[in-house]
């Protein structure tokens, strides 16, 4: 990154975190990702190539270290200091900005990758369940995916994983992402049938118990816009 050129504590913070894409990694990898293919995952857009060259930098500046036996990236004790900081600018962007969304912004890719993450594993079943999602409106490389877990943790697929389906979920992207962020009620959307489940009534009545939403979605919006 090119330097600002001032000894401001700021602007020899952001020289390391404050380059296009850097903070979404620090996100992934405090969120629990390690592996380049899982920090790519949660970075859709991102081009590997890009992604290799900001590993790389963030490394060199000691924010985050290589693991020798695993190969994956871990976050330093300067890396994890971070951790307030994204959250906080989590926070900000869903009290202030919240309601700026725009049609390139409904990702199902990266909303499914979240889901995954905030699946209650005290509260889903026990025994391998395998749940299927469908996005209406999407291309055929971006409609389906399935959840299938267990006590023993949640696998996201991108491919049939070959196990009969015991629910499936269908919605649309933008319906689903706003439920994610708290903008919509969950059960109110099910109840409209924007979110539509199909399956054992035990397993749709179970359901909005399982997904804990987006990390944010609690924080309230502002009562007015930027400026106001």
């Amino acid at each position: 990154m090119k330097p600002y050129g001032q000894f401001c504590s700021i602007a020899k913070a952001l020289e390391v975190v404050g380059e296009r894409w850097s903070p979404l990694i620090l996100r992934e990898l405090i969120c629990g990702s390690s592996r380049f293919s899982e920090i790519q995952r949660g970075i859709p857009r991102m081009s590997p190539a890009l992604l290799s060259k900001r590993l790389a930098y963030l490394e060199g500046c000691g924010v985050i270290v290589r693991d020798e036996v695993t190969g994956g990236y871990m976050l330093t004790e300067a890396g994890w200091e971070l951790k307030p900081v994204i959250e906080q600018l989590g926070v900000w962007g869903q009290r202030w900005v919240r309601g700026q969304l725009t049609d390139m912004d409904f990702d199902p890719d990266l909303l499914m990758w979240d889901m995954r993450r905030r699946i209650d594993l005290e509260r889903f079943p026990q025994t391998r369940t395998c749940l299927k999602f469908e996005f209406k409106g999407e291309p055929d490389h971006r409609r389906d995916y399935w959840i299938v877990g267990d006590a023993g943790g949640i696998e996201l697929c991108i491919t049939d994983p070959g196990h009969p389906v015991d629910l499936y979920i269908t919605s649309d992207t933008k319906t689903m992402t706003l439920v994610w962020n708290g903008d919509l009620g969950l059960q109110a959307m099910i109840e409209e049938g924007r979110i539509d489940l199909h399956g054992p009534s035990a397993l749709v009545r179970a359901f909005p118990g399982w997904l804990q939403l987006g990390m944010f979605a609690g924080v309230p919006a502002a009562s007015g816009p930027i400026g106001t």
